[in-house]
């Protein structure tokens, strides 16, 4: 077809397309952080909340709980059903893994974030590059969860029972800038590799015994 017979002139068509709606891709928490990646756009920001260390029962995955709030008008008080609590960074033994700052024992913040034009994402644990160039970085950080309750004072660990696994960022901020005093609430504990043979004294090749999982976030 010559362009004299072509039913669209470039600019018309330029015209036509920049009408077009702004297509939106997939979402995913960033977990650690108040705001998204400047590969994305933030829906709303809150804090990680997760069931009662100490309950058997609760759901098993964590919940980024909006800063703002809305209930139904109808919605009973002093219900007893199973409780969200807030959730804190326990990593006393190795209080500045989040670029030099000392999160420990501070409340961790959430924001889920929208992608541009990309429509999946995958959190990949062990990793710290997406796996090719068609995928989007989103950020890199740890593998962490919170299946232990870690007692600092009798070096004691409580297991209740598990948890999902989630990427914290690895520029990890606390929610409110200050240390939780007195906390209630779960916290989260970084992921090592341990190798499933006994006796093993060099781990399990390529992964190194005790030493925190990294992770990362990729869209596409």
């Amino acid at each position: 077809m010559s362009g004299s017979q072509c039913p669209f002139h470039l600019s018309e068509w330029t015209k036509l397309s920049s009408s077009l709606p702004t297509y939106s891709g997939a979402t995913f928490t960033r977990w650690g952080r108040k705001s998204c990646p400047s590969t994305s756009k933030l829906v709303y920001h809150g804090q990680m909340a997760g069931h009662d260390y100490r309950s058997a029962g609760g759901g098993v995955n964590f919940q980024c709980l909006p800063s703002d709030p809305q209930y139904l008008p109808q919605a009973p008080t002093n219900v007893p059903y199973n409780s969200l609590r807030r959730v804190s960074y326990d990593i006393h033994f190795a209080s500045k893994m989040f670029s030099g700052v000392d999160l420990n024992q501070h409340q961790v913040p959430c924001a889920v974030c929208e992608t541009n034009q990309r429509v999946t994402t995958l959190s990949i644990p062990a990793m710290t590059r997406c796996p090719t160039s068609e995928w989007t970085l989103e950020y890199q950080g740890y593998l962490v969860s919170a299946a232990e309750h870690f007692d600092s004072n009798t070096f004691v660990k409580d297991v209740y029972h598990s948890t999902t696994y989630e990427c914290i960022d690895v520029k990890a901020e606390s929610l409110t800038g200050k240390q939780q005093i007195n906390f209630s609430g779960m916290s989260v504990f970084p992921v090592r590799a341990q190798c499933l043979y006994p006796g093993a004294v060099n781990g399990c090749p390529p992964y190194q015994t005790g030493k925190a999982l990294s992770c990362v976030v990729c869209s596409k």
